[in-house]
């Protein structure tokens, strides 16, 4: 099982805030209002969810908007360091959502999880900056055919795998496709700017609900 425990630097910008892991920025807060946005496309009937990647907690709050209070999520963190941050000094970022008692934390790498879940109605992976920019090299594995098998294989029929991505990705509709989902693209949007993107993948015939983001729907 892959970890990872290393020092972060807390760095603001601004209004902005970034933890940097050596020279990489792992999160920004300008990123918050797509990362909720992102979060609100999981289908609301969906009572098992698998989040991969805590960051400053907005896909987590975007999907507990929209969930019921029967619903279960499982958030995977493979930095160390993150939660606490999040209920220490960065805990504004985060509001309420690692105190909401349909939240569990995990600390390990989220395709080791994969491995083992079955049945989730869903599963969102914000972990990286997309798929094609890991920000860990083990990372990558998550968006290679074997990555995609076992997400697919965690799910239920009709369940649905999100990938948020800070940059066009057209090229991974293409893997989804091959990995046995039905793909297609959602733009996420923030004061009406496109700001990023979610890669959809639905298993099976008939998903719960059709995912949408700012009353949007792209084709694959």
């Amino acid at each position: 099982m892959t970890r990872v425990e290393s020092p972060l630097v807390v760095r603001r910008r601004g209004e902005h805030t970034d933890l940097v892991l050596g020279n990489v920025v792992l999160l920004s807060s300008a990123a918050l209002g797509t990362e909720r946005a992102f979060g609100a496309l999981v289908p609301p009937a969906s009572t098992r969810v698998l989040i991969g990647g805590l960051g400053f907690g907005a896909t987590l709050g975007g999907a507990l908007g929209v969930l019921s209070p029967e619903a279960r999520v499982r958030v995977v963190e493979k930095v160390a360091e993150i939660e606490p941050l999040l209920r220490g000094e960065l805990a504004h970022l985060a509001s309420d959502v690692l105190d909401d008692p349909r939240v569990e934390i995990e600390n390990a790498d989220v395709v080791d999880v994969l491995a083992r879940e079955r049945d989730l109605d869903a599963i969102l992976l914000d972990v990286d900056n997309g798929p094609e920019w890991a920000s860990f090299r083990t990372n990558a594995r998550i968006y290679a055919p074997a990555g995609l098998a076992a997400a697919h294989a965690a799910l239920r029929p009709g369940g649905m795998l999100a990938v948020w991505s800070g940059y066009a990705a057209g090229e991974f509709l293409a893997r989804l496709r091959a990995a046995g989902f039905t793909p297609s693209m959602v733009p996420l949007r923030e004061k009406g700017v496109l700001r990023a993107r979610a890669y959809i993948g639905m298993k099976g015939p008939k998903g719960l609900d059709s995912p949408r983001a700012s009353g949007e729907k792209s084709a694959p």
